[in-house]
């Protein structure tokens, strides 16, 4: 039997032995099928699901074979393109994603960060040049495949998946079906952020990053007297670094509070930051609850107000 639903989607899916395959629609109202349980009584209970992510047919083939010599990994869906695939992780919840670095409608490190906000599934980026490794680490990804990848390299790349999967469950000592049929959780605190300078890339730590600043359809990253644009947005940002004492201050300004050297008040409850850097920045009165909840400044005393004057 299949579960029938019409929705509103700009894609086309297709059930073909139980797996999703998702593509480009050319219409915008769609109906996608869903294979029930009775389907898949011939295949063992899959314990990982995969979400593979290639304009290439041929790439998509050869990443599912790989995954069918494996009895708990099962590909629950194919996209070909950067849209397809953020609606499939929304609907299909993967824990893994293998992803090709260039897409037809986005990169596949934009991709990344696109699905990161949401349902978190663990990134493994698929390419033919070997150059962009580095920033696939720094992006977020666990693993780098250059293609054609070998049986070897791919199962030792899910070995590390697995444990990464345990790892993400507290007081779980291995992978259940019930525990991988998770929710969005908070997102974790990048370990780099990649900055672009001169046309080279920089994996950054963000605890080097002393403020954030919103630039067009970028930012930039400034460590010290060193500037860095980077392709994210601040409000992305905001959310990823929270955890690691940044604030966002205006709307185009995230600061690392670890960098504030003191802090003077600026009137209409806005505060003037000045930086170990040598830095200033000033806050708006919209996000003084923000910057208090982390930094409590306290009123001046009346003996430091005599001496400021």
């Amino acid at each position: 039997m299949l579960l029938r639903c019409a929705i509103q989607l700009s894609i086309r899916s297709e059930r073909r032995e139980g797996v999703m395959r998702w593509h480009p629609a050319d219409s915008i109202s769609q109906q996608w099928y869903c294979a029930s349980a009775s389907s898949t009584q011939s295949r063992p209970r899959a314990h990982v699901k995969i979400l593979i992510v290639d304009d290439h047919a041929h790439a998509r083939d050869s990443l599912t074979q790989h995954c069918e010599r494996s009895d708990d990994l099962h590909v629950v869906g194919e996209a070909a393109c950067g849209k397809a695939a953020i609606d499939a992780a929304d609907t299909l919840n993967p824990d893994i994603m293998l992803l090709d670095v260039e897409l037809p409608d986005m990169s596949g490190f934009e991709l990344l960060r696109a699905v990161g906000a949401g349902t978190r599934p663990l990134g493994i980026m698929v390419s033919s040049c070997p150059d962009l490794a580095i920033r696939a680490f720094a992006e977020g990804a666990i693993d780098y495949f250059v293609m054609p990848v070998t049986a070897g390299r791919f199962d030792l790349a899910m070995a590390r998946a697995r444990h990464q999967l345990n790892s993400a469950l507290p007081g779980r000592s291995r992978l259940t079906s019930s525990a991988l049929e998770r929710g969005p959780t908070p997102p974790n605190p990048p370990r780099f952020l990649v900055g672009e300078r001169q046309r080279r890339l920089y994996p950054l730590d963000p605890k080097s990053i002393d403020y954030i600043e919103a630039d067009g359809n970028y930012v930039t990253l400034r460590t010290g007297k060193v500037e860095y644009l980077s392709r994210d947005s601040i409000k992305n940002l905001s959310a990823e670094l929270a955890e690691l004492g940044f604030v966002r201050i205006t709307r185009s300004l995230l600061v690392n509070t670890a960098a504030v050297l003191y802090a003077e008040r600026a009137g209409h409850g806005t505060f003037a930051l000045t930086l170990s850097s040598g830095a200033c920045l000033h806050s708006s009165a919209v996000y003084r609850d923000s910057l208090l909840r982390i930094i409590p400044l306290p009123a001046l005393s009346k003996r430091c107000e005599g001496t400021a004057s």
